[in-house]
């Protein structure tokens, strides 16, 4: 009988406060905002907005941190994406300048053909493989006999010779380049002279030996480009830049000076060939 006694009680308290709560907001909604409700109302907020703005300020670094948490994310995925971008287009970049440098590099080369050497025909080759060091003074080319390559042919690029065709085999030949030490070729020099420039090493400069004419020594200036001079049975035509005279030393007592020439080609840095499909008998 307690049970049901304390149910009871419980059930009329519920409706009690349920009847009080319809008048109330009845009494409010016709009072159009004033009124004792309002009033009770207004001093309810009031007493509570100090805890409010404590509950704010003290959720206020959690939803930041939350907040920045996400966006920290997003921000990652961001700056990857836009790294991936930069670091294309970089590449794209590169690959356009080495294309246009190859390109301008095989004109000049043409020009350059057609300027000195007349009718001669070219092979235009790509270096496949450069020297593994210093002491390495070949490249390997990428057309052999199949394309009309001989060993013996001259080999220009850039401006200038490079070398001479030493092995060849149908689809690729080895170019012997001109600081070889084995390398020689005929030169002219000033004062109606000649002489043999010879390679020294891939870091070193070429040394000239001059052949005694009748005429005047050679006086030749450094910076003077000195070209192939074409006598008969010459390995290479008359007229191709050889090398810039680096060095001019004339030693007490010697009849002629020493000359070393700076290659005017640097194989190092250029990817484009030209043979020319030239021999001596021609």
């Amino acid at each position: 009988m307690a049970v049901y006694r304390r149910s009871s009680r419980t059930r009329n308290i519920i409706v009690v406060l349920v009847l009080l709560a319809l008048t109330f907001v009845t009494i409010d909604a016709r009072s159009h905002g004033g009124g004792v409700l309002s009033e009770v109302r207004s001093k309810v907020s009031d007493a509570f907005s100090p805890l409010q703005r404590a509950t704010h300020a003290a959720l206020r670094p959690i939803g930041n941190f939350l907040t920045g948490a996400l966006d920290y994310g997003s921000l990652k995925r961001e700056n990857e994406r836009l790294r991936q971008e930069l670091a294309q287009q970089q590449s794209e970049a590169a690959t356009a300048q080495a294309e246009q440098q190859d390109a301008e590099q095989v004109l000049h080369n043409y020009q350059l053909d057609k300027g000195v050497l007349g009718s001669i025909p070219f092979a235009s080759v790509q270096i496949i493989q450069a020297g593994s060091s210093n002491f390495d003074n070949t490249v390997t080319i990428n057309k052999g006999t199949d394309a009309g390559i001989a060993v013996g042919q001259p080999v220009l690029a850039a401006g200038g010779l490079v070398g001479t065709v030493v092995s060849t085999s149908s689809r690729i030949a080895t170019v012997e380049l001109v600081s070889d030490p084995n390398f020689r070729v005929g030169v002219s020099l000033s004062g109606g002279n000649t002489g043999s420039a010879a390679g020294a090493g891939r870091l070193l400069p070429m040394k000239v030996d001059v052949v005694s004419t009748d005429h005047s020594p050679p006086q030749e200036q450094v910076g003077q480009i000195v070209v192939t001079s074409g006598l008969a049975m010459e390995r290479f035509p008359k007229g191709i830049p050889v090398g810039k005279v680096s060095k001019v030393v004339t030693i007490p007592g010697a009849i002629e000076p020493e000359i070393d020439l700076q290659p005017v080609v640097d194989p190092t840095s250029i990817s484009y060939l030209d043979v020319a499909l030239w021999s001596p008998q021609q």
